[in-house]
């Protein structure tokens, strides 16, 4: 019970039996009124959003949003078995009003949860069984609690979590997903991350061509986290349906992407590591909603979906191998056979969660990435997981260099520069020269519609792509002088000769599946330059806005 002893149930149970449906004059009640009494044996709440909740605990604890049809039904069916008869909608209307009043009024203010709860030092996730029971983690241990101490509430759809058993193993997920070996550690350190109930939030982006079984291993990994009737969501048209999905769901899982456009792809960031989102409120021409919703996510798709270097910084990009033909198995066996396993596979997962819990604080990383919060989190749950120290940073660094590099290439802008610099240290010339010459580069690539119109897009597009860039020991810098503006492109001294993807080689899985990618040698960050006062050479206009700055044949080949 919240805020509420056994005795005061009591009490308000017994006080709405004896409800009567006269008053004290013997004129008989409206529905309303008798809708408002009926209610008034539940604890009523609101959100920080003032939003109003009632908190049902008859036989086992329910929270319900007061407006919900859930409620609704639940208050006509107590007015029924009271007057034997049911009651017109305008009744029920005017009584919720009432009773939102007094939770909002009244009540007091209780944050309110979907799937996961975090406190200082628990987590609590929700069964979602018909006992409303829910899993507390601690540093000590976990436990199946009868009465959590955190208010959930349930949408339309979600469906209950395995019952976790004592002394399971999370690895035994890898049977049932189709990756490869070395990349079982970011798999269950995303889900590790997806139930820490604490933002940043992880993308898990799943890609591979048809047949790859993207949408089989969404499905394995989404009944770990957030179990739902329809586990895969067709993508969205525009950023409120992807708003409305985050609202109502712990886990946002959008199934079969063709790549993802600048809206949506900022609209996931904001979900991994937070930011307000606003829209106009429905119904309305002026007032603005609001929200601040920070959620994990699931992506998959045959394209490459995390190209935008913002984004990629934010996930976990999987290249699902191709199945063996010989190695298909039929649906019906294989849900059988997932079905026994999940039960220890959850248990593993919590055990984990718990060691998280008991050794993030001693955590320490000699470099920290984007997401640093969460690889301090999977880190501290190795020794869980019986993995070797490091195991899970050295594994997401690999991939995150492969990112960076993918996320280049997928640009024409980045390719072409790339190519620009194969055998020379350094460039230097005006954004028209530089675009330019990248124009000449490209070739046909220049024809898309992704390549710049103008030496302003150009600008944007060098901006976005510039902390990859540094990250392969190439610095680009935009400098502006009294005599206008220029572009410094510098390769580090260690940078490799031939760039490509980090070195991964990917052993037979249980899929009979063999891939095998080589790499040249990492690089580190690139050295700091500072740009000179002002070229030497080349006549050019005075700085300003209007135009490109040096016109003219500044220099092509970089020197001043």
């Amino acid at each position: 019970m919240h805020a509420n002893t056994w005795d005061d149930y009591h009490e308000r149970a017994e006080r709405q039996r004896k409800i009567s449906l006269e008053d004290d004059e013997g004129k008989r009640k409206s529905q309303v009124t008798l809708l408002i009494e009926i209610a008034e044996r539940w604890e009523v709440f609101h959100d920080a959003d003032q939003a109003g909740y009632i908190v049902i605990d008859d036989d086992v604890q329910k929270v319900l949003p007061i407006r919900s049809k859930a409620f609704q039904t639940l208050l006509s069916g107590e007015f029924f078995k009271l007057t034997g008869k049911g009651c017109n909608g305008n009744a029920v209307s005017d009584a919720l009003s009432t009773i939102e009043a007094r939770a909002v009024f009244t009540g007091p203010e209780h944050p309110v949860y979907v799937r996961v709860a975090r406190t200082d030092d628990h987590i609590y996730l929700d069964l979602c069984d018909e006992q409303w029971r829910a899993i507390e983690i601690s540093p000590d241990g976990w436990r199946i609690a009868e009465n959590p101490p955190v208010y959930f509430v349930r949408k339309n759809g979600m469906s209950a979590l395995p019952i976790p058993t004592k002394g399971g193993s999370a690895a035994d997920i890898r049977k049932f997903l189709n990756i490869h070996e070395e990349q079982l550690e970011l798999v269950i350190g995303w889900m590790l991350g997806a139930l820490r109930g604490k933002a940043p939030y992880p993308v898990m982006v799943l890609q591979g061509e048809q047949g790859t079984g993207k949408s089989t291993t969404s499905r394995v990994l989404r009944s770990f986290v957030d179990p739902s009737t329809t586990p895969l969501r067709s993508p969205p048209r525009e950023v409120r349906d992807l708003l409305v999905s985050a609202i109502n769901n712990h886990l946002v899982v959008l199934d079969n992407l063709s790549g993802l456009n600048p809206e949506l792809s900022d609209c996931l960031c904001r979900f991994a590591t937070g930011g307000g989102l606003d829209a106009r409120a429905l119904f309305t021409n002026m007032e603005q909603v609001l929200v601040d919703i920070q959620r994990p996510v699931l992506v998959n798709g045959i394209d490459d979906i995390a190209t935008r270097p913002d984004l990629s910084e934010r996930s976990l990009i999987l290249n699902l191998p191709v199945i063996d033909p010989t190695k298909r198995r039929d649906e019906r066996s294989f849900w059988a056979e997932f079905d026994i396993a999940k039960p220890g596979i959850m248990g593993g997962l919590l055990d984990a969660l718990s060691c998280a819990l008991r050794m993030e604080s001693s955590v320490k990383l000699a470099q920290k990435p984007r997401m640093a919060d969460f690889a301090i989190w999977v880190t501290a749950a190795e020794p869980a997981l019986n993995w070797e120290d490091g195991a899970f940073m050295a594994r997401y660094d690999m991939m995150q260099e492969s990112a960076v590099m993918d996320g280049i290439e997928a640009s024409p802008v980045g390719s072409a520069l790339l190519e620009l610099l194969t055998n020379k240290e350094e460039w230097i010339g005006s954004p028209t020269t530089l675009l330019r010459d990248l124009e000449v580069i490209a070739g046909s690539a220049a024809k898309s519609k992704a390549w710049p119109q103008s030496t302003k897009g150009l600008k944007n597009i060098l901006q976005r792509l510039a902390p990859s860039f540094r990250k392969l020991g190439i610095t680009v810098e935009d400098s502006r002088t009294r005599t206008g503006r220029f572009y410094k492109i510098t390769k580090a001294a260690n940078y490799p000769s031939h760039p490509s993807h980090p070195s991964q080689s990917f052993k037979n899985n249980d899929l009979g599946v063999t891939d095998s990618v080589t790499d040249s040698d990492s690089v580190t960050d690139s050295k700091t330059y500072v740009s000179p006062s002002k070229p030497t050479a080349g006549a050019g206009c005075d700085a300003c806005d209007s135009c490109d700055g040096y016109s003219g044949d500044f220099v092509d080949e970089g020197e001043f």
